[in-house]
C-alpha cells in the first residue's frame, strides 16, 4: 500500500464474519462501533484512490520535508520553550565527539602482540631476551626474567634486569659477555613480552582488573574497559603506580589531530582511573563537525571552533546565538555580534559549562545572475555585471544556427511582488539597438528554434517495402502506401491496424478514470453490503476489485484507430484515409483464416472460417452458449477493430471476433456494476487478442 494511506479498511473489516456477530451478546455495542470505525476507513480508503498514484510523491515528500512551512520554527521554539529540560534535549540530538571511538573498537585497538618493543621499554618478570653470540662458534640463548628480575647467563651467572630499559639491559649483558668471551660479537633482541594486571577504576563503562601485555598503554586499557561511561570523563584519566600519580592523559589531542605523546605505558599493577566529565559545552549550525564537546574549564569560542572543525563556508560570523545557564535558574538566549560585525572578537568570548552556540548560516541569496537557455551553446546561469545589456548576453557566438533570430523571450521578476512578466523579442532588432534594455537581477532568456523536424510514419508488415517513412504536412496514408510499392499479394488491408500515439494517450487517461470510478463504486457498496450484514457478498466485492486491478493492469494500450479500408481502394484520397501524424503506425497482417468466439461460451477460442458461415455456425463450433449468455448483447469485433451489435451483423468475415456477455447478477447495484466490469474487460480481452494476432 502506498506512503500516506489509511490502514487497509477491508482486511480490518473481515475480522468480523457473518458467524461472528450471530455469536455476539453483550459486546454488540462495542462491536458496532468497531464496525463503523471500519467503514469510515473504507471509504477513507477510497478516496484515497480517487486520488490516483501520485498521492504519495517520495520527489514532492522529500521536497517538503526540506522546506519549511512559515510557522514551523516558532512551534518548534515554543514547544522546547514549555518542554521540562533534560541532559539529553539540552542538545538537541547532537553527537558527543569522541563517544564513537569506543563502540566496539577493543579488538581494533588493541596492544600489538609481534611490534617491536623500543629502547625505553622497562623489563620485568616474565619477559623474554634472545641472545646470540657469533664468533669461532655461534651460539643462541634465551633469557627470561624470573618473579625477581634476574636472568641466569652461561659462564657469567645472575644478571639482574628487572627495571631497566630494553637498551640499558642490552649494554649491561653485551658488557658482561665480552669480558668472558673474546673476539665475539653479541646481539639482544626482545622475545615474548610478559603479560600483567592492571585495574580500569572510576566512570568506565566496565570497570576492573584487565589483563594485558607489556606494550599496552593507558589507552589499549580504556579501550578493554568499553571506555567511559555517560558520566566519564575523555580529559581528565589519570595513571596510579603505588599510590602515585605517574601520568595525567587528555584523549582530545589524539582524538583531534593524532597525538599520542601524553599516552603512558603501563606496567603491572598500575590503575587507570576515569574522572568524572566536568563540563561540556555544545556547536550546532553551519560548522564542519557539530556536537558536544568535553571542556575542562572555560573555553573559547576559537577554541571551540576549532575542535569542531571550524566554520563551513556558508557560515555568517557576523553574530553567533548561543543559549546559556542563567544563574537564576533556566535557559537564557543571547545574540552576540563577532569582530567582522563590529563587535567581540572570537578569541575573547568566553563560555560556560552547558552553553550551545549556534552558528548562523549565510541567508543571503545569489542576485547578480541571469539565465540563457533554449537553442544557445552553453545553457545556464551567467553573471550580471554592471550595467550589463540584453545584446550582451545572447551574442551571435552563444546561439545555435538554428536558433530563431526573430523570437525569443525574455522573463524579468518584480523584486518587489515576485510576479514573473514575459516580454517577447528579437535577437536579430536587439543587435540593431532595438529592445537593448539593461538586464536585472534573475532576468532570463529563452532562445526558440527555427528548425521543423519531419513527421514520420512506420509501415510493417506485408507491406513491399517496409520502414519508416518521412512525410510532409498534410501526406496521407494513401500516399505512403504508395511510395512503400503498396501491399504485397498477402496483405489483407482491411483487418491493418492504425494505431496513434496521441489516441494511445487519450486512451490511458479513459482507462485510469474507469478505474478510479469502478474502485469507487465497488468500496461504496462493499460498505453498504457491509452494513446490511452481508460479509460474503461484501468479501465477493474487494475481490472483484481486486481482480478489475490485476486485469487492468496485464492489458496493452495500443491506442488503436479504426480504419475503414477495402481492397479496391476506395478509400482513398477520402475522409476515410486519414492525415499522417508524427510517430504513426500501420501494420498490415496477412490474410487470416480464424474467427475467434469469446465470453459465455462452452469453449472459448478460434475456429477456421468457414465459407458463408453465420454467427450461429460459429457458436455451435465453440460448444454453444452457456447458461450466464446473454444474446441480447452480443456483438461482433471486425478485423479493423470496429464493434458491431448482433442484430446488425449480416455476416462474419474471417478475423472477426464474436463476443458473447454474461447476464448481470444480482439486483442491486454490485450486480450491475460487477457486470459492467467483466463486459469492459472481455471488451479489453478481445481488441487485445485481435491486435496481438494482427500484429504477428
Amino acid at each position: 500500500m502506498p506512503s500516506g494511506f489509511p490502514p487497509d479498511p477491508f482486511e480490518f473489516a473481515d475480522s468480523f464474519t457473518l458467524e461472528e456477530e450471530c455469536t455476539m451478546t453483550s459486546e454488540t455495542t462495542s462491536r458496532t462501533r468497531v464496525r463503523a470505525i471500519a467503514l469510515a476507513l473504507a471509504a477513507a480508503w477510497a478516496l484515497c484512490a480517487v486520488a490516483g498514484s501520485g498521492f504519495a510523491d517520495p520527489i514532492v515528500d522529500e521536497t517538503l520535508q526540506q522546506e519549511k512551512s512559515p510557522g514551523s520554527e516558532a512551534v518548534q521554539s515554543l514547544r522546547r520553550a514549555l518542554a521540562t529540560p533534560t541532559a539529553a534535549s539540552r542538545w538537541r540530538g547532537l553527537p558527543e565527539f569522541g563517544r564513537d571511538l569506543f563502540a566496539g573498537n577493543e579488538a581494533r585497538f588493541g596492544p600489538a602482540e609481534n611490534g617491536p618493543v623500543g629502547p625505553d621499554y622497562v623489563l620485568g618478570p616474565g619477559d623474554n631476551l634472545v641472545v646470540f653470540v657469533s664468533g669461532y662458534s655461534d651460539s643462541t640463548y634465551s633469557l627470561t626474567l624470573d618473579r625477581e628480575g634476574k636472568v641466569f647467563v652461561p659462564r657469567i651467572g645472575a644478571v639482574f634486569l628487572g627495571g631497566l630499559a630494553f637498551a640499558d639491559a642490552e649494554r649491561l649483558l653485551q658488557s658482561r659477555l665480552a669480558s668472558v668471551l673474546r673476539n665475539t660479537r653479541v646481539q639482544i633482541s626482545m622475545g615474548r613480552v610478559r603479560a600483567f594486571d592492571v585495574f580500569v577504576l572510576g566512570a568506565a563503562v566496565r570497570p576492573g582488573k584487565y589483563t594485558l601485555n607489556g606494550l599496552a598503554t593507558a589507552f589499549n586499557a580504556l579501550l578493554a574497559a568499553g571506555g567511559p561511561s555517560e558520566l566519564g570523563a575523555l580529559r581528565d584519566l589519570r595513571v596510579l603506580r603505588g599510590n602515585q600519580e605517574v601520568a595525567r592523559l587528555d584523549l582530545y589531542p589524539f582524538l583531534l589531530a593524532g597525538d599520542r605523546a601524553n599516552d603512558t605505558r603501563l606496567q603491572g599493577g598500575d590503575v587507570v582511573f576515569v574522572g568524572l566529565a566536568r563540563g561540556h559545552v555544545g556547536i550546532q549550525g553551519a560548522v564542519v563537525r557539530p556536537g558536544v564537546y568535553e571542556s575542562t574549564g572555560p573555553v573559547t569560542l576559537r577554541a571551540l571552533l576549532d575542535m569542531a572543525g571550524g566554520a563551513t563556508a556558508f557560515a555568517d560570523l557576523a553574530r553567533v546565538r548561543i543559549e546559556r545557564v542563567d544563574a537564576n535558574g533556566g535557559f537564557r538566549l543571547q545574540d552576540l555580534p563577532l569582530r567582522n560585525g563590529h563587535g567581540i572578537a572570537a578569541d575573547s568570548l568566553m563560555l560556560s559549562n552547558f552553553d550551545l552556540v549556534t552558528v548562523m548560516p549565510l541567508n543571503e541569496r545569489t542576485r547578480n545572475v541571469v539565465t540563457l537557455d533554449g537553442y544557445v551553446r552553453q545553457e545556464g546561469e551567467y553573471e550580471l555585471a554592471a550595467g550589463m545589456r540584453l545584446s550582451q548576453l545572447i551574442t551571435a557566438e552563444r546561439l545555435l544556427p538554428e536558433a530563431d533570430l526573430d523570437r525569443a523571450e525574455l522573463r524579468r521578476v518584480d523584486p518587489q511582488t515576485f510576479q514573473v512578466d514575459v516580454q517577447p523579442i528579437s535577437p536579430r532588432k536587439v543587435w540593431a539597438g532595438e529592445g537593448d534594455v539593461e538586464l536585472r537581477p534573475l532576468d532570463a532568456v529563452t532562445v526558440f528554434s527555427t528548425a521543423r523536424f519531419p513527421r514520420s510514419i512506420s509501415l510493417e508488415g506485408e507491406v513491399m517495402r517496409p520502414g519508416t517513412y518521412a512525410v510532409t504536412g498534410g501526406e496521407r496514408l494513401s500516399h505512403v502506401l504508395a511510395r512503400a510499392g503498396g501491399l504485397t499479394p498477402q496483405g489483407f488491408i482491411a483487418a491493418a491496424v492504425f494505431t496513434r500515439s496521441s489516441s494511445a494517450a487519450r486512451e490511458r487517461v479513459f482507462v485510469q478514470e474507469f478505474v478510479q470510478r469502478q474502485r469507487v463504486d465497488l468500496a461504496r457498496q462493499r460498505t453498504q453490503l457491509a452494513q446490511a450484514g452481508d460479509s460474503s457478498a461484501a468479501n465477493a466485492v474487494g475481490k472483484a476489485e481486486g481482480e478489475l486491478l490485476v486485469a487492468l493492469a496485464d492489458q496493452t494500450d495500443p491506442g488503436r484507430v479504426v480504419l475503414e479500408l477495402d481492397a479496391e481502394g476506395k478509400w482513398m484520397n477520402t475522409p476515410k484515409d486519414p492525415v499522417i501524424e508524427d510517430g504513426d503506425r500501420f501494420v498490415v497482417p496477412m490474410k487470416p483464416a480464424t474467427v475467434t468466439v469469446l465470453g459465455s461460451v462452452m469453449n472459448p477460442g478460434s475456429v477456421m472460417a468457414r465459407r458463408s458461415g453465420s454467427l450461429e455456425d460459429y457458436l455451435k463450433l465453440a460448444g454453444g452458449v452457456s447458461r450466464q449468455a446473454d444474446l441480447g448483447r452480443a456483438y461482433v469485433f471486425r478485423s479493423n477493430g470496429a464493434a458491431i451489435p448482433r442484430a446488425s451483423v449480416k455476416r462474419i468475415e474471417p478475423g472477426d471476433a464474436i463476443v458473447i456477455p454474461s447476464r448481470e447478477v444480482g439486483n442491486g447495484g454490485f450486480g450491475r456494476t460487477f457486470a459492467a466490469t467483466s463486459r469492459f474487460m472481455m471488451e479489453l480481452a478481445a481488441m487485445t487478442a485481435l491486435i496481438m494476432a494482427a500484429t504477428k
